[in-house]
């Protein structure tokens, strides 16, 4: 039995268990596994355009995800990238929209601005947290809805552009788009959405790794997580580290949101985000927290949000059971840690 759970405590041995899981989840809804297989991976990684929007959605829950995890390795849940990831997308689209000067300059003050609007917003959580002990999973959690509503707001009434038909900002100057992805060899992602945004991302991740194990802002913010009494006698002081933690959180996650809007959209509506910073908890939590393995548990999640709308229109795997399908991989890969214990014999 031991033999069993140490397989499954592998990565290896928990991916094998994940397809078998959902080769019968699509067998339940009809649909032969081999199909539905088949039209993921050629609707992900089936030629340059699938490969392209593969990235794109890595990228879209990398940044969130990766906020997700720095506010975790503090011992705080954030529960709130979503809202983050929107104020930040906001900031950028309001601001993009009437920002003239050279893409060198406006650029980065967009993306800056998305860190900015994320950083507040996850600053309000913290100082919650920090003044009154407010649960900051309850605040980052009601911070989305109130988020969402005051983008609404903005975007369909002092903020919308007389031209769209939609709830939207104005859209950006030109000079506000990120470029394109460089061209590798022969291939050319030009006419794709694939922009630089997913070097930033992938940037940001090496960054966020140097800084936790590198760095003695790093070593407190994991002595907060994993012993806050310890690391109140030695004299960090928690409250601040608390702010600062979720602040930065809410950064990473909202200069995602500005890079979606710089990089794909070109200007700011409320659908800018179909629930990335609610998945980004899940990539996370795959990622061990590790920024340099939530990179890889990012792109496996991209490969099913890009493959998943070719299972539906190719193969016919319904719409729920995509996302059965996701579930039982988060599931089966987030138990990981489980089977690892049981395997050693230790008390779970």
């Amino acid at each position: 039995m031991r033999v069993v759970l140490r397989v499954l405590a592998g990565p290896a041995g928990a991916l094998v268990l994940a397809f078998v899981l959902a080769a019968v989840a699509m067998l339940i809804a009809g649909v032969s596994p081999l199909d539905g297989f088949g039209a993921l991976f050629a609707g992900s990684l089936g030629g340059r355009r699938p490969i392209a929007e593969t990235l794109v959605q890595t990228t879209a829950l990398l940044f969130p995800a990766l906020g997700v995890s720095l506010a975790f390795r503090a011992g705080l849940f954030n529960i709130g990238a979503e809202g983050q990831l929107l104020i930040g997308g906001l900031f950028a689209g309001a601001v993009g929209a009437h920002f003239a000067g050279p893409g060198w300059l406006v650029i980065p003050v967009l993306l800056l601005l998305g860190m900015v609007g994320g950083g507040i917003w996850g600053g309000i959580a913290g100082w919650l947290r920090a003044r009154f002990n407010a649960s900051e999973i309850i605040s980052t959690l009601m911070l989305n809805f109130i988020a969402l509503s005051l983008a609404g707001y903005l975007v369909a009434g002092p903020l919308k552009s007389p031209l769209a038909s939609g709830a939207e900002t104005a859209p950006l100057l030109p000079n506000g788009y990120l470029p394109a992805f460089p061209t590798l060899g022969s291939i050319s992602f030009g006419d794709t959405r694939l922009t630089i945004s997913i070097l930033i991302a992938i940037a940001t991740a090496v960054v966020l790794s140097f800084v936790f194990t590198r760095t003695v802002f790093g070593y407190e913010l994991r002595a907060a997580g994993e012993a806050p009494e310890a690391a109140r006698r030695s004299g960090i002081n928690m409250p601040r580290m608390t702010l600062i933690a979720l602040a930065l959180s809410g950064a990473v996650a909202g200069l995602g949101g500005a890079a979606i809007v710089t990089g794909v959209l070109h200007r700011f509506n409320t659908a800018l985000s179909p629930g990335y910073g609610y998945t980004a908890i899940a990539v996370a939590l795959v990622g061990d927290l590790n920024p340099l393995w939530v990179c890889v548990a990012a792109f496996g999640f991209g490969i099913l949000e890009a493959g998943g709308l070719a299972m539906q229109a190719n193969a016919g795997v319904p719409k729920d059971a995509i996302h059965v399908i996701e579930g039982l991989i988060v599931l089966v890969l987030a138990a990981r840690r489980y089977f690892a214990t049981r395997a050693t014999g230790a008390p779970v």
